[in-house]
């Protein structure tokens, strides 16, 4: 089995994808240790792999990432689930925004008057 990890970023406008391929060093029935050619060894749950994640914990400078770890033969599959993950993440920011938009709107009139 091949392990490869996808990761999507977004950054202003422009979206890259890298697919990285891991070696399986070890599997158990719980889960997967894989290591990159170079760096630490990672230790996957079976319950994870296939699976996209946000990387990103806070929005800054225009930057968004989403990854996740799968088998070979899903890559498309999870390319597509990282960037749909990535566009919800766009328009929860955007309706966020909207709000505090109309909150500042509020407040100048306030001031105003």
């Amino acid at each position: 089995m091949s392990i490869v990890r996808i990761t999507g970023e977004l950054s202003k406008d422009r979206y890259d994808v890298q697919v990285v391929p891991w070696k399986l060093l070890l599997e158990t029935n719980r889960y997967y240790e894989i290591k990159p050619e170079q760096g630490a060894v990672k230790r996957i749950y079976k319950e994870k792999l296939n699976t996209a994640t946000i990387e990103t914990k806070q929005y800054a400078n225009g930057t968004l990432s989403c990854s996740a770890f799968c088998t070979e033969d899903r890559i498309e599959e999870l390319q597509r689930d990282i960037v749909k993950q990535l566009q919800t993440r766009v328009i929860a920011y955007m309706e966020d925004l909207q709000l505090n938009q109309v909150a500042l709107n509020r407040q100048l009139i306030n001031l105003e008057a």
